[in-house]
Protein backbone atom coordinates (compact mmCIF):
# COMPACT_ATOMS: atom_id res chain seq x y z
CA UNK A 1 0.00 0.00 0.00
CA UNK A 2 0.98 4.04 -0.91
CA UNK A 3 1.52 3.97 3.19
CA UNK A 4 4.22 1.80 2.97
CA UNK A 5 5.71 2.80 -0.05
CA UNK A 6 6.56 5.85 -0.68
CA UNK A 7 7.04 5.35 -4.77
CA UNK A 8 3.54 4.26 -5.30
CA UNK A 9 1.02 6.89 -5.26
CA UNK A 10 -2.70 6.31 -5.13
CA UNK A 11 -1.68 2.49 -5.12
CA UNK A 12 -1.23 2.76 -9.04
CA UNK A 13 1.19 4.74 -10.15
CA UNK A 14 4.85 4.20 -9.63
CA UNK A 15 7.24 7.22 -9.96
CA UNK A 16 9.96 6.66 -12.56
CA UNK A 17 12.36 9.71 -13.01
CA UNK A 18 11.95 13.37 -11.49
CA UNK A 19 11.60 15.59 -14.35
CA UNK A 20 11.71 18.60 -12.24
CA UNK A 21 10.56 20.17 -8.86
CA UNK A 22 10.12 23.48 -8.21
CA UNK A 23 8.76 24.82 -4.75
CA UNK A 24 6.03 22.03 -3.56
CA UNK A 25 5.38 20.79 -7.21
CA UNK A 26 7.18 17.61 -8.90
CA UNK A 27 7.08 16.27 -12.24
CA UNK A 28 7.75 12.76 -12.59
CA UNK A 29 7.67 10.21 -15.15
CA UNK A 30 5.50 6.77 -13.48
CA UNK A 31 4.25 3.71 -14.46
CA UNK A 32 0.82 2.59 -13.87
CA UNK A 33 0.69 -0.43 -12.48
CA UNK A 34 -2.45 -1.73 -13.36
CA UNK A 35 -2.09 -0.88 -17.34
CA UNK A 36 2.12 -1.28 -17.22
CA UNK A 37 1.64 2.44 -19.10
CA UNK A 38 4.06 5.48 -18.53
CA UNK A 39 2.37 8.72 -17.18
CA UNK A 40 3.56 11.49 -16.32
CA UNK A 41 2.60 12.30 -12.56
CA UNK A 42 2.06 15.74 -10.91
CA UNK A 43 2.67 15.56 -7.46
CA UNK A 44 1.86 18.56 -5.01
CA UNK A 45 2.93 18.58 -0.74
CA UNK A 46 0.12 19.90 1.09
CA UNK A 47 1.38 22.29 3.89
CA UNK A 48 0.38 20.61 6.84
CA UNK A 49 -1.95 23.85 7.91
CA UNK A 50 -4.31 22.53 4.73
CA UNK A 51 -6.70 19.55 5.18
CA UNK A 52 -7.62 17.59 2.44
CA UNK A 53 -11.32 18.13 2.94
CA UNK A 54 -10.85 21.97 2.14
CA UNK A 55 -8.89 21.44 -1.56
CA UNK A 56 -11.91 19.19 -2.70
CA UNK A 57 -13.65 21.45 -4.83
CA UNK A 58 -10.21 21.45 -6.84
CA UNK A 59 -11.18 18.05 -7.75
CA UNK A 60 -14.61 19.03 -9.67
CA UNK A 61 -12.80 21.27 -11.99
CA UNK A 62 -9.99 18.70 -12.53
CA UNK A 63 -12.59 16.64 -13.46
CA UNK A 64 -14.06 18.80 -15.91
CA UNK A 65 -10.83 19.76 -17.58
CA UNK A 66 -10.25 15.65 -17.80
CA UNK A 67 -13.37 15.12 -19.76
CA UNK A 68 -11.27 17.13 -22.62
CA UNK A 69 -10.69 14.95 -25.62
CA UNK A 70 -8.09 16.63 -28.30
CA UNK A 71 -4.76 15.91 -30.15
CA UNK A 72 -3.54 19.20 -28.91
CA UNK A 73 -4.51 19.40 -25.34
CA UNK A 74 -2.42 17.33 -22.95
CA UNK A 75 -4.76 14.61 -21.43
CA UNK A 76 -5.52 14.28 -18.03
CA UNK A 77 -6.17 10.59 -16.53
CA UNK A 78 -6.64 11.03 -12.82
CA UNK A 79 -6.34 12.70 -9.94
CA UNK A 80 -6.99 11.64 -6.20
CA UNK A 81 -4.79 12.52 -2.63
CA UNK A 82 -2.20 9.90 -1.56
CA UNK A 83 -2.12 11.16 2.26
CA UNK A 84 -0.91 14.68 2.22
CA UNK A 85 -0.33 14.48 -1.34
CA UNK A 86 -2.46 15.91 -4.46
CA UNK A 87 -1.32 13.72 -7.65
CA UNK A 88 -2.44 13.99 -11.18
CA UNK A 89 -1.48 11.78 -13.94
CA UNK A 90 -1.52 12.49 -17.29
CA UNK A 91 -0.22 11.25 -20.47
CA UNK A 92 3.58 11.00 -21.08
CA UNK A 93 5.80 14.28 -21.72
CA UNK A 94 6.70 14.13 -24.90
CA UNK A 95 8.64 16.64 -26.99
CA UNK A 96 10.10 20.45 -25.96
CA UNK A 97 8.67 23.01 -24.65
CA UNK A 98 7.70 26.09 -27.36
CA UNK A 99 9.72 28.24 -25.51
CA UNK A 100 12.75 26.27 -26.66
CA UNK A 101 11.91 26.17 -29.88
CA UNK A 102 11.67 29.89 -30.52
CA UNK A 103 14.93 30.39 -28.65
CA UNK A 104 16.62 27.77 -31.24
CA UNK A 105 15.16 27.31 -34.07
CA UNK A 106 14.52 29.84 -37.43
CA UNK A 107 10.42 29.33 -37.27
CA UNK A 108 9.12 30.33 -40.82
CA UNK A 109 5.57 32.17 -41.14
CA UNK A 110 3.95 29.65 -42.24
CA UNK A 111 4.75 27.38 -39.66
CA UNK A 112 4.10 29.88 -37.21
CA UNK A 113 0.76 29.90 -38.58
CA UNK A 114 0.33 26.49 -38.73
CA UNK A 115 1.48 26.27 -34.72
CA UNK A 116 -1.13 28.87 -34.04
CA UNK A 117 -4.16 26.80 -35.93
CA UNK A 118 -3.06 23.99 -33.70
CA UNK A 119 -3.14 25.49 -30.61
CA UNK A 120 -6.49 27.67 -31.84
CA UNK A 121 -8.19 23.91 -31.97
CA UNK A 122 -7.20 22.51 -28.58
CA UNK A 123 -8.35 26.32 -26.88
CA UNK A 124 -11.56 25.47 -28.96
CA UNK A 125 -12.01 22.52 -27.12
CA UNK A 126 -11.67 23.95 -23.89
CA UNK A 127 -14.43 26.72 -24.37
CA UNK A 128 -16.84 24.48 -25.84
CA UNK A 129 -16.89 23.02 -22.05
CA UNK A 130 -17.05 26.71 -20.90
CA UNK A 131 -13.31 26.74 -19.80
CA UNK A 132 -11.58 30.04 -19.87
CA UNK A 133 -8.33 32.01 -18.41
CA UNK A 134 -5.60 29.51 -19.85
CA UNK A 135 -2.04 30.14 -19.18
CA UNK A 136 -0.83 30.10 -23.30
CA UNK A 137 2.76 30.79 -22.63
CA UNK A 138 5.13 29.56 -24.73
CA UNK A 139 6.16 27.52 -21.74
CA UNK A 140 3.18 25.71 -21.44
CA UNK A 141 3.05 24.66 -24.89
CA UNK A 142 4.68 21.42 -26.31
CA UNK A 143 5.56 20.90 -29.63
CA UNK A 144 6.50 17.17 -30.81
CA UNK A 145 7.94 16.54 -34.25
CA UNK A 146 6.53 13.56 -36.12
CA UNK A 147 9.10 13.44 -39.54
CA UNK A 148 8.47 16.98 -40.92
CA UNK A 149 4.78 17.07 -39.02
CA UNK A 150 4.56 19.42 -35.84
CA UNK A 151 2.05 18.67 -33.02
CA UNK A 152 1.01 21.51 -30.84
CA UNK A 153 -0.35 20.71 -27.55
CA UNK A 154 -1.74 22.88 -24.48
CA UNK A 155 -0.25 22.12 -21.31
CA UNK A 156 -2.12 23.91 -18.70
CA UNK A 157 -3.86 21.28 -16.36
CA UNK A 158 -5.61 23.91 -14.40
CA UNK A 159 -2.99 24.17 -11.37
CA UNK A 160 -3.58 27.92 -10.97
CA UNK A 161 -6.80 28.25 -8.53
CA UNK A 162 -5.59 25.45 -6.15
CA UNK A 163 -1.75 27.04 -5.79
CA UNK A 164 -2.97 30.37 -5.04
CA UNK A 165 -5.50 29.06 -2.82
CA UNK A 166 -2.59 26.62 -1.03
CA UNK A 167 0.04 30.06 -0.59
CA UNK A 168 -3.17 32.53 0.74
CA UNK A 169 -4.34 30.19 3.46
CA UNK A 170 -0.44 28.97 4.34
CA UNK A 171 0.57 33.10 4.30
CA UNK A 172 2.62 32.23 1.42
CA UNK A 173 4.02 33.91 -1.97
CA UNK A 174 2.38 32.16 -4.80
CA UNK A 175 5.19 30.15 -7.05
CA UNK A 176 6.94 32.50 -9.87
CA UNK A 177 5.36 29.65 -12.33
CA UNK A 178 1.49 30.88 -11.97
CA UNK A 179 2.51 34.71 -11.02
CA UNK A 180 0.84 37.28 -13.84
CA UNK A 181 2.68 37.80 -16.65
CA UNK A 182 1.73 41.52 -17.66
CA UNK A 183 3.74 40.69 -20.97
CA UNK A 184 0.70 38.19 -21.85
CA UNK A 185 -1.95 39.70 -20.11
CA UNK A 186 -4.74 41.17 -21.88
CA UNK A 187 -5.81 44.68 -20.54
CA UNK A 188 -9.22 43.60 -19.36
CA UNK A 189 -7.91 40.96 -17.23
CA UNK A 190 -5.43 43.69 -15.67
CA UNK A 191 -8.42 45.90 -14.50
CA UNK A 192 -10.57 43.07 -13.31
CA UNK A 193 -8.96 39.75 -12.91
CA UNK A 194 -11.97 37.99 -14.98
CA UNK A 195 -11.03 35.01 -16.86
CA UNK A 196 -12.69 35.24 -20.23
CA UNK A 197 -12.63 33.58 -23.41
CA UNK A 198 -11.50 36.83 -25.29
CA UNK A 199 -8.67 36.93 -22.69
CA UNK A 200 -7.73 33.39 -24.03
CA UNK A 201 -7.93 34.79 -27.95
CA UNK A 202 -5.57 37.71 -27.33
CA UNK A 203 -3.51 35.65 -25.75
CA UNK A 204 -3.06 33.89 -29.32
CA UNK A 205 -2.44 37.01 -30.88
CA UNK A 206 0.49 37.57 -28.51
CA UNK A 207 1.90 34.03 -29.57
CA UNK A 208 1.46 34.76 -33.17
CA UNK A 209 3.02 38.00 -33.14
CA UNK A 210 5.90 36.31 -30.81
CA UNK A 211 6.14 33.73 -33.40
CA UNK A 212 6.95 35.52 -36.44
CA UNK A 213 9.21 38.43 -35.19
CA UNK A 214 10.26 36.88 -32.32
CA UNK A 215 9.97 39.36 -29.83
CA UNK A 216 6.46 40.22 -27.81
CA UNK A 217 4.97 43.01 -28.84
CA UNK A 218 4.36 45.28 -25.68
CA UNK A 219 7.24 45.45 -23.40
CA UNK A 220 8.56 48.05 -21.05
CA UNK A 221 11.18 48.91 -19.04
CA UNK A 222 9.08 48.12 -15.87
CA UNK A 223 6.34 45.92 -15.30
CA UNK A 224 4.03 48.96 -14.97
CA UNK A 225 5.28 50.31 -17.96
CA UNK A 226 4.28 47.19 -19.86
CA UNK A 227 0.73 47.37 -18.54
CA UNK A 228 0.55 51.28 -19.97
CA UNK A 229 1.51 49.51 -23.19
CA UNK A 230 -0.27 46.49 -23.13
CA UNK A 231 -3.61 48.54 -22.32
CA UNK A 232 -3.01 51.70 -24.53
CA UNK A 233 -0.09 51.59 -27.25
CA UNK A 234 -0.79 50.65 -31.14
CA UNK A 235 0.00 47.44 -32.09
CA UNK A 236 3.54 47.24 -33.57
CA UNK A 237 3.81 46.48 -37.64
CA UNK A 238 5.58 42.82 -37.62
CA UNK A 239 7.03 43.81 -41.10
CA UNK A 240 9.53 45.97 -39.09
CA UNK A 241 10.51 43.35 -37.69
CA UNK A 242 10.35 39.95 -39.84
CA UNK A 243 10.42 41.74 -43.68
CA UNK A 244 7.79 40.49 -46.13
CA UNK A 245 5.14 39.52 -43.38
CA UNK A 246 1.95 39.51 -45.45
CA UNK A 247 -0.12 42.20 -44.70
CA UNK A 248 -3.59 40.22 -44.20
CA UNK A 249 -1.54 38.47 -41.50
CA UNK A 250 -1.34 41.63 -39.91
CA UNK A 251 -4.76 42.52 -39.78
CA UNK A 252 -5.54 39.42 -38.32
CA UNK A 253 -2.98 40.37 -35.26
CA UNK A 254 -4.38 43.37 -35.04
CA UNK A 255 -8.10 42.01 -35.06
CA UNK A 256 -6.66 39.65 -32.10
CA UNK A 257 -4.88 41.81 -30.16
CA UNK A 258 -8.16 44.41 -30.07
CA UNK A 259 -8.07 46.66 -26.63
CA UNK A 260 -11.63 46.15 -27.30
CA UNK A 261 -12.65 42.62 -26.63
CA UNK A 262 -15.89 42.73 -28.95
CA UNK A 263 -13.71 43.25 -31.60
CA UNK A 264 -11.94 40.36 -31.60
CA UNK A 265 -12.46 36.65 -32.92
CA UNK A 266 -14.96 34.94 -31.01
CA UNK A 267 -15.52 32.43 -33.67
CA UNK A 268 -11.97 30.25 -33.72
CA UNK A 269 -13.12 28.44 -36.79
CA UNK A 270 -13.09 31.68 -38.40
CA UNK A 271 -9.90 32.39 -37.41
CA UNK A 272 -8.15 29.00 -38.48
CA UNK A 273 -9.80 29.80 -41.94
CA UNK A 274 -8.41 33.20 -42.16
CA UNK A 275 -4.66 32.06 -41.00
CA UNK A 276 -5.31 29.14 -43.56
CA UNK A 277 -5.86 31.71 -46.56
CA UNK A 278 -3.00 33.34 -45.46
CA UNK A 279 -0.35 29.92 -45.65
CA UNK A 280 -2.10 29.29 -49.12
CA UNK A 281 -1.32 32.62 -50.54
CA UNK A 282 2.29 32.41 -49.47
CA UNK A 283 2.96 29.56 -51.51
CA UNK A 284 1.04 30.30 -54.34
CA UNK A 285 3.35 30.26 -57.64
CA UNK A 286 2.03 34.13 -58.57
CA UNK A 287 3.56 35.50 -55.15
CA UNK A 288 6.27 37.63 -55.35
CA UNK A 289 7.85 36.11 -52.66
CA UNK A 290 8.94 32.59 -53.63
CA UNK A 291 8.10 29.44 -51.06
CA UNK A 292 11.87 29.32 -51.01
CA UNK A 293 12.31 32.84 -49.10
CA UNK A 294 9.55 32.79 -47.29
CA UNK A 295 9.87 35.33 -45.14
CA UNK A 296 12.07 34.50 -41.50
CA UNK A 297 12.95 36.09 -38.44
CA UNK A 298 16.32 35.38 -37.78
CA UNK A 299 17.70 33.03 -34.85
CA UNK A 300 18.65 35.21 -31.45
CA UNK A 301 18.87 32.57 -28.80
CA UNK A 302 17.61 34.63 -25.59
CA UNK A 303 15.87 37.37 -27.73
CA UNK A 304 12.30 37.11 -26.04
CA UNK A 305 14.35 37.13 -22.26
CA UNK A 306 13.52 41.51 -22.38
CA UNK A 307 16.37 43.03 -20.78
CA UNK A 308 14.32 46.20 -20.06
CA UNK A 309 12.50 44.59 -17.03
CA UNK A 310 14.17 44.16 -13.82
CA UNK A 311 14.90 39.91 -12.73
CA UNK A 312 12.92 40.92 -10.05
CA UNK A 313 10.23 41.74 -11.92
CA UNK A 314 10.59 38.63 -14.69
CA UNK A 315 8.57 35.23 -14.27
CA UNK A 316 11.19 32.90 -13.42
CA UNK A 317 9.28 29.97 -15.62
CA UNK A 318 9.06 32.27 -18.54
CA UNK A 319 13.00 32.95 -18.51
CA UNK A 320 14.25 29.44 -18.58
CA UNK A 321 11.41 27.15 -18.24
CA UNK A 322 12.55 25.86 -15.19
CA UNK A 323 14.83 28.33 -13.05
CA UNK A 324 18.36 27.14 -12.42
CA UNK A 325 19.65 25.21 -9.61
CA UNK A 326 15.77 24.06 -8.87
CA UNK A 327 15.35 21.00 -11.07
CA UNK A 328 16.30 17.65 -9.48
CA UNK A 329 16.62 14.91 -12.10
CA UNK A 330 17.85 11.45 -11.96
CA UNK A 331 20.82 9.53 -13.62
CA UNK A 332 22.40 13.29 -13.64
CA UNK A 333 25.88 11.23 -14.87
CA UNK A 334 24.40 10.41 -17.75
CA UNK A 335 24.09 13.66 -19.65
CA UNK A 336 28.09 13.91 -19.41
CA UNK A 337 28.85 11.34 -21.54
CA UNK A 338 25.99 12.01 -24.29
CA UNK A 339 26.79 12.09 -26.65
CA UNK A 340 30.37 10.63 -27.41
CA UNK A 341 32.79 12.96 -28.43
CA UNK A 342 31.94 11.48 -31.71
CA UNK A 343 28.70 12.26 -31.70
CA UNK A 344 26.83 9.46 -31.05
CA UNK A 345 23.88 8.86 -28.50
CA UNK A 346 23.03 5.08 -28.52
CA UNK A 347 23.74 2.19 -30.73
CA UNK A 348 20.65 -0.54 -31.87
CA UNK A 349 22.62 -3.71 -32.33
CA UNK A 350 21.57 -6.83 -34.51
CA UNK A 351 22.71 -9.75 -33.68
CA UNK A 352 22.64 -13.34 -35.97
CA UNK A 353 24.54 -16.63 -35.62
CA UNK A 354 26.35 -16.85 -38.19
CA UNK A 355 28.04 -12.95 -38.42
CA UNK A 356 29.18 -10.61 -35.80
CA UNK A 357 26.69 -7.89 -34.40
CA UNK A 358 25.83 -4.79 -36.73
CA UNK A 359 25.49 -1.66 -34.71
CA UNK A 360 23.32 1.30 -36.16
CA UNK A 361 24.83 4.38 -34.81
CA UNK A 362 21.69 6.99 -33.03
CA UNK A 363 23.76 10.36 -34.22
CA UNK A 364 20.58 12.57 -32.82
CA UNK A 365 18.73 13.66 -30.46
CA UNK A 366 15.18 12.78 -31.89
CA UNK A 367 15.55 10.03 -34.49
CA UNK A 368 12.91 8.23 -37.12
CA UNK A 369 13.66 4.24 -37.84
CA UNK A 370 11.89 3.28 -40.89
CA UNK A 371 12.98 2.10 -44.17
CA UNK A 372 13.65 3.73 -47.20
CA UNK A 373 11.34 4.47 -49.93
CA UNK A 374 13.24 5.97 -52.90
CA UNK A 375 10.04 6.40 -54.86
CA UNK A 376 7.55 7.84 -52.40
CA UNK A 377 11.27 9.88 -51.79
CA UNK A 378 11.00 8.91 -47.78
CA UNK A 379 14.43 8.82 -45.81
CA UNK A 380 14.17 8.18 -42.20
CA UNK A 381 16.90 8.77 -40.23
CA UNK A 382 17.59 5.41 -39.57
CA UNK A 383 17.40 2.60 -42.19
CA UNK A 384 16.71 -0.39 -41.33
CA UNK A 385 15.56 -1.78 -44.81
CA UNK A 386 18.88 -4.54 -45.28
CA UNK A 387 17.61 -6.18 -42.35
CA UNK A 388 14.09 -6.10 -43.79
CA UNK A 389 13.78 -8.01 -46.81
CA UNK A 390 9.91 -8.95 -46.32
CA UNK A 391 9.14 -5.01 -45.78
CA UNK A 392 7.76 -5.67 -42.24
CA UNK A 393 9.30 -2.18 -41.17
CA UNK A 394 7.08 0.93 -41.95
CA UNK A 395 8.82 3.38 -44.01
CA UNK A 396 8.49 5.92 -40.54
CA UNK A 397 7.64 3.06 -37.92
CA UNK A 398 9.66 4.54 -34.53
CA UNK A 399 11.29 7.23 -32.92
CA UNK A 400 13.91 7.12 -30.21
CA UNK A 401 14.56 10.39 -28.72
CA UNK A 402 16.97 11.21 -26.04
CA UNK A 403 15.76 14.18 -23.17
CA UNK A 404 18.04 15.27 -21.23
CA UNK A 405 19.10 11.72 -18.50
CA UNK A 406 16.76 9.57 -20.60
CA UNK A 407 15.81 7.77 -23.90
CA UNK A 408 12.25 7.70 -25.34
CA UNK A 409 10.83 5.05 -27.54
CA UNK A 410 7.45 6.07 -29.61
CA UNK A 411 5.67 3.84 -32.17
CA UNK A 412 4.99 6.22 -35.10
CA UNK A 413 1.64 4.35 -35.92
CA UNK A 414 3.29 1.74 -37.58
CA UNK A 415 1.71 -1.01 -39.87
CA UNK A 416 3.43 -4.37 -38.03
CA UNK A 417 4.30 -2.61 -34.24
CA UNK A 418 6.87 -1.65 -32.34
CA UNK A 419 7.57 -4.03 -29.14
CA UNK A 420 9.82 -2.91 -26.24
CA UNK A 421 10.74 -6.64 -24.89
CA UNK A 422 7.13 -8.22 -25.17
CA UNK A 423 5.10 -5.10 -24.74
CA UNK A 424 3.32 -3.80 -27.98
CA UNK A 425 3.68 0.05 -27.78
CA UNK A 426 0.33 1.86 -28.32
CA UNK A 427 0.52 4.52 -31.11
CA UNK A 428 2.24 8.12 -30.67
CA UNK A 429 2.94 6.66 -26.48
CA UNK A 430 6.72 7.49 -25.35
CA UNK A 431 8.18 4.91 -22.95
CA UNK A 432 11.01 5.07 -21.04
CA UNK A 433 14.18 2.77 -22.71
CA UNK A 434 17.00 1.38 -21.10
CA UNK A 435 20.44 -0.19 -21.91
CA UNK A 436 19.82 -3.41 -22.94
CA UNK A 437 16.49 -3.18 -24.00
CA UNK A 438 14.82 -5.61 -27.00
CA UNK A 439 13.20 -3.61 -29.15
CA UNK A 440 10.91 -5.21 -32.51
CA UNK A 441 10.73 -3.30 -35.44
CA UNK A 442 7.90 -5.71 -37.11
CA UNK A 443 9.51 -8.66 -37.79
CA UNK A 444 13.34 -7.13 -36.98
CA UNK A 445 14.89 -7.66 -33.43
CA UNK A 446 17.41 -5.14 -32.44
CA UNK A 447 19.05 -4.55 -28.97
CA UNK A 448 19.31 -0.95 -27.83
CA UNK A 449 22.79 -0.18 -26.08
CA UNK A 450 23.82 2.87 -24.73
CA UNK A 451 27.90 3.47 -25.18
CA UNK A 452 29.80 3.19 -22.04
CA UNK A 453 27.55 0.38 -20.31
Amino acid sequence: MSAHDARLIGDVYRIGQVLKTIGTITNYTAYNRNTNDVVGLIVIELPPTISTFAVQPFFQSLEQRRSLESPHVLRIHQGGIDGNRIYIATDPPRGTTLQHVIDTEDITVTRAIQLVQQVARGLQVFHARGLTGLDLRPHNLTIDTIGITDRMQIDDIGLRPLLLYLSSASGQEPPASIAIDLRYTSPEYMKDGIPRASSDIYQLGLLLFYLVTGRLPFVGRTAAETGILQSASPIPVMNQYTYNTPPRLQEIVERLLSKDPAQRYNDLKLLNTDLEMVAQALHQPSQALPQSKEPTRPTQPGANLTTEISVAELDIALQQTIPPGSITTLTGALSSIIPTPDGIYAYLSFESENAPPQKFAITQKSTIIGRLDPKRGVSPDLDLSTLDPTMTISRQHARIRFEETFFYIEDLKSRNKTRLGQLVLPPLKAELLHHGDLLSFGSVRLRFEIPGH
